[in-house]
């Protein structure tokens, strides 16, 4: 069957840059045949990036070809989102050999006239991730008519978590049969789901709007009882809060998931001091209560860096600092942000059992 080349030249080794490869990595390993970073060709992907154990690295695009590949995802974020000579070369060969390319970066290559003409040639196709739809619309708080539960992920900063988080308790909570439906925000939730809306390009007007959009055709889907919202930014992070609050007040959440990096110090970008966890969920709690109050329920902890042990007494001391439930979901699973999450709404899942332990 055909399947996915990512590309994550150059980056395979870092899950900052390759955020987009390692999702996929994460959630749909089964979809891909082959990852391409000359630094590693030959090796086990697994090798590298922890991840993708039995999917080979490769050095170009040629080399794939063998594998049957239909699509190739561009896994990795450049510095300003633009693509970079070696990711170009790479795409170029894809279109050539009459792929699809999909592109989470903020460069839209689908407006490029020279790759635009060689998928015209070739008979591929651009995919940009982050286009928007065409009929947005400022938000009208009609999220609250949703019959779902409508969980929201938000965070103490950028790159917390908070899409991994999500997906872990969208798999938690359809292993229970719970009928659930995630709302991808971002780029990379789009490459894992193939559906959703780039919030951060989207104009600024209509991001609420865009949120509201989401949650109101998840909640349209027959049957759907819980509904997870990807978040994006922090509120206490200054370049990315505006993303964070029109998050916020277009899904209009029943609850909230505060996800936070085990031992951070200092906010990314501006390196000012991390405020102390009740501060965020004051914060959001605060911003949400003119509009929809909603209570943060649980925090995810990414606690990566940490050995497990180390892992288990952070999160430890997440609860007995916060007064919640808390765990990390990729390590321990999410029966415990689960059974928080439906506990704030039993009228809206009402045959959800709780943790069986």
């Amino acid at each position: 069957m055909p399947g996915t080349i990512l590309l994550c030249e150059g980056y395979l080794h870092d899950p900052g840059y390759s955020k987009t490869a390692y999702g996929i990595l994460r959630f749909a390993p089964e979809r891909v045949v082959a990852v391409i970073d000359s630094n590693h060709a030959g090796k086990d992907c697994g090798e590298v990036s922890s991840l993708g154990k039995g999917i080979p690295v490769v050095g170009s695009v040629p080399d794939t070809l063998a594998l049957n590949p239909d699509t190739l995802v561009i896994g990795v974020a450049t510095v300003g989102g633009v693509l970079s000579p070696e990711l170009r070369a790479a795409v170029k060969q894809a279109l050539e050999a009459g792929l699809e390319v999909h592109n989470g970066l903020h460069e839209m290559l689908a407006d490029d006239p020279v790759l635009a003409e060689i998928t015209r040639k070739n008979g591929g196709r651009i995919v940009d991730l982050r286009a928007e739809p065409e009929d947005l619309d400022c938000a009208s708080l009609k999220a609250q008519q949703v019959d779902a539960l409508v969980v929201l992920m938000v965070g103490t900063d950028c790159n917390t978590g908070k899409m991994t988080a999500a997906l872990e308790v969208v798999g938690e909570a359809r292993r229970q049969g719970i009928r659930t439906r995630f709302c991808a925000t971002g780029q990379s939730g789009i490459a894992i789901t193939g559906r959703g809306i780039a919030i951060d390009h989207v104009l600024s007007d209509f991001t609420a709007g865009a949120a509201e959009k989401l949650v109101l055709e998840a909640g349209a889907q027959q049957g759907v009882e819980l509904i997870l919202v990807e978040g994006q930014g922090a509120l206490a992070q200054p370049v990315y809060s505006g993303v964070t609050l029109s998050l916020m007040h277009g899904s209009l959440p029943d609850a909230m998931i505060l996800c936070h990096r085990a031992g951070q110090e200092l906010l990314e970008i501006v390196d000012t001091p991390m405020p102390p966890l009740v501060e965020h969920i004051r914060l959001y709690e605060q911003a949400m209560r003119l509009v929809k109050p909603a209570k943060v329920a649980a925090v995810a902890l990414n606690t990566m860096d940490l050995s497990e042990s180390d892992a288990r007494g952070a999160i430890e001391r997440v609860t007995e600092e916060t007064g919640l439930p808390a765990t990390d979901p990729s390590r321990f699973g999410a029966q415990t942000l689960l059974d928080a999450v439906c506990r704030t709404g039993m009228n809206k899942v009402p045959l959800y059992r709780g943790s069986k332990d």
